[in-house]
């Protein structure tokens, strides 16, 4: 009988976590973009906190353009770029 609520526990965890990580949005930034992005490095800006994937950047943080990438922009924090959604400025990807 332990074994039985160990094991329907086990699934229920299981079962929670893959539904968690099915909600995670996940944006697949062109390779393009991210090459152009690392070969032209901005001067690096300073943002209070931390900074990760979903981090929204401030309205006067100023976002640099990525050509043929329009949906996208930039910026360079503590000398790593940081790829960033030009629709609701959240950043989509970080490159080390």
């Amino acid at each position: 009988m332990m074994r039985r609520i160990l094991l329907a526990t086990a699934v229920m965890l299981a079962a929670s976590g893959v539904a968690y990580a099915q909600d995670a949005v996940v944006v697949d930034v062109p390779q393009p973009a991210r090459e152009y992005v690392i070969a032209h490095p901005t001067q690096p800006v300073t943002i209070e906190g931390d900074i990760a994937i979903g981090t929204a950047v401030p309205q006067n943080v100023k976002l640099v353009p990525i050509p043929d990438s329009p949906d996208y922009g930039y910026i360079y924090v503590d000398k790593q770029p940081v790829i960033v959604s030009m629709k609701d400025r959240k950043v989509v990807h970080m490159s080390k």
